[in-house]
């Protein structure tokens, strides 16, 4: 029974749960009405075939199911605690952890369905400790899917709500950084839009935070974030906050080379860190990141072979700059 990976998924993410529910103050009536339906959930996805009729038989009774408990069976604030759920469980459901099928119907059901709508309905109230006990739940994990938006709402729970403005810097510190631990976690990163976002979360008292930054490294050493690594920790202003601010415009600015050739747009942003930054520092920036030179491809276990489309988006803007470009 315990190389049941159903079973294994199921009783960690029940203890996870049990947690989450008493740092959220949901009552114990809701948290069994609750697991009641995530139980049905798991058990529906481990009954379903690659027959797509029997998966919409089974995503039509999980939606009249999840309606009724959210419509009459339990509190509002108790939605608070399902959401996350449902991220983690579609997490989960969109690797090869639990079985190799990818259940088309039930996966839809909470990618497109219940997650967006419960991401966007502002009613569902998260304080900024609410939010750092989600992060905490959701923060360790089997596996990251590309395709399960997971890092992706998270992130719009707080952008909806705005929760790390109202949040004291030590909150916020711990929960960026489990935010950050799941951007680590994920096996290639084909963008780095959830770590910029985050970036941009970053304010002038987050002394902890930024220092935090200058040392994150991700664990499958992606070229990308190995020249993200050597822009944070060039020094370019003695003054920590101005310093971290022209890193930050340079990240956005280099990884802006989307085209073939220079566009306008990317002229542009080219003019404003020429501003910004002394000329020998963006020529620094630039070497160091042309001797990452062999980072344009990620070799993958078993001799896979992926393109890093952060790092060529990076040589190429280092590339452009030293061939010269329009003023």
């Amino acid at each position: 029974m315990t190389d049941n990976p159903y079973w294994n998924f199921k009783n960690g993410e029940l203890e996870k749960s049990k947690g989450l529910a008493k740092e959220l103050n949901i009552s114990e009536t809701d948290f069994n009405k609750i697991q009641y339906w995530f139980d049905l959930l798991l058990l529906k996805h481990a009954e379903a075939t690659s027959d797509i009729e029997v998966q919409r038989k089974f995503e039509y009774e999980l939606e009249t199911q999840f309606n009724e408990l959210t419509s009459s069976e339990i509190a509002k604030k108790s939605y608070k605690y399902i959401l996350p759920k449902l991220l983690n469980y579609n997490n989960v459901f969109n690797g090869a952890f639990l079985k190799s099928l990818y259940i088309a119907r039930i996966g839809a059901l909470l990618r497109d369905n219940l997650i967006p709508k419960l991401v966007k309905d502002r009613m569902i109230v998260y304080s900024p400790e609410d939010f750092l006990n989600v992060t905490v739940y959701l923060k360790d994990n089997y596996f990251i899917s590309p395709n399960s938006n997971f890092l992706e709402d998270i992130l719009k729970i707080e952008n909806v709500r705005g929760i790390i403005k109202q949040a004291s810097a030590s909150i916020k510190f711990e929960t960026l950084k489990n935010i950050l631990h799941i951007i680590y976690q994920k096996t290639f990163h084909h963008d780095i839009i959830c770590f910029k976002r985050i970036l941009n979360l970053v304010s002038i008292i987050d002394v902890e935070l930024i220092a935090y930054l200058k040392e994150f490294q991700v664990e499958n050493t992606q070229g990308c974030y190995k020249i993200i690594y050597n822009i944070l920790n060039l020094e370019i202003s003695e003054n920590i906050w101005k310093d971290f601010e022209i890193k930050v415009q340079l990240i956005n600015f280099f990884d802006s080379a989307r085209s073939a050739n220079p566009t306008a747009a990317w002229n542009r942003k080219f003019q404003e860190v020429s501003v910004i930054i002394e000329e020998n520092k963006l020529l620094q920036v630039v070497q160091i990141i042309l001797g990452n030179e062999n980072c344009r491809i990620y070799e993958i276990d078993h001799g896979a072979k992926w393109s890093d489309d952060v790092s060529i988006r990076f040589l190429k803007s280092a590339k452009w700059i030293t061939e010269g470009t329009p003023n």
